[in-house]
C-alpha cells in the first residue's frame, strides 16, 4: 500500500531556517503564492503584525502567475528575496487544493534562502502540505486557518485572524527547531538567530 506522506527519496531530512526569538524590529516577509484570495489575507496579515510588532517593518513578495513559481528563475527570486531583504515570512495562499503545492514551493524556496517561514493554509489541506513538503525532504512548518480558501472579505478574515491566532503563527517562527528540523546542524551558544 501507498503511504502518501512516506519519506522523499532525498533519503536525509533537510534542515530548516534557524528561527528568530522575536519578530521586535524585524523586517518580516510576506509572501503571496499568486492567487487573488492571498492578498486580503496578507493585507489582514500585515494589520495585526503593525499592530504588535509597530517596530517591525514589512515587506512583499508577489509571484505574477500561480503556475510561475515552479519556474527555476521565479524560485531563485525568492530565495535571494528571502537572504537580503527579510528576517522571517508568513506565506499565504489564496486557495486550496494545488496551491497548497505552489504555496510549499514558495515557502522551501523561502527556506533555502535562509529565512525561517511559516504557511497559512485553508484546514483541511495539512496532508497536501505535509506530502509537498516531503518532496523536497523538509517539514516545513504551516498553520492552519479555517475556511479561508477563496475568501476575499477582510472583515470574515479578521474574526479568524485574533491577536491568538497570529500568535500561534508567530510561534512557529519563534519555536526553536527540533533536533530532526536541525538535522544534525550545531546551535550556536545564543540560540538560533
Amino acid at each position: 500500500m501507498y503511504d502518501p506522506v512516506a519519506d522523499s527519496e532525498k533519503g536525509e531530512q533537510e534542515s530548516l531556517a534557524p528561527r528568530i526569538k522575536s519578530l521586535e524590529g524585524k523586517r518580516i516577509g510576506l509572501f503571496n503564492n499568486g492567487k487573488l484570495a492571498a492578498t486580503p489575507l496578507l493585507e489582514v496579515v500585515q494589520e495585526r503584525l503593525k499592530d504588535e510588532y509597530p517596530d517591525a517593518t514589512i515587506e512583499h513578495y508577489e509571484v505574477e502567475h500561480l503556475n510561475r513559481i515552479k519556474n527555476e528563475d521565479e524560485l531563485s527570486s525568492i530565495r535571494q528575496w528571502a537572504d537580503e531583504e527579510v528576517d522571517a515570512c508568513f506565506g499565504a495562499i489564496g486557495d486550496c487544493g494545488s496551491c497548497t503545492k505552489f504555496l510549499v514551493y514558495g515557502v522551501n524556496a523561502i527556506e533555502e534562502g535562509g529565512t525561517p517561514a511559516v504557511g497559512l493554509i485553508d484546514e483541511g489541506f495539512e496532508l497536501d502540505w505535509k506530502t509537498n513538503a516531503r518532496d523536497f525532504g523538509r517539514k516545513l512548518r504551516f498553520h492552519p486557518l479555517s475556511r479561508v480558501a477563496e475568501v476575499t472579505d477582510k472583515e470574515r478574515l479578521r474574526e479568524q485572524l485574533t491577536a491568538d491566532a497570529l500568535e500561534e503563527i508567530v510561534a512557529e517562527l519563534t519555536r526553536p527547531r527540533t533536533d530532526e528540523e536541525r538535522n544534525g546542524e550545531e546551535i550556536v551558544a545564543n540560540g538560533e538567530k
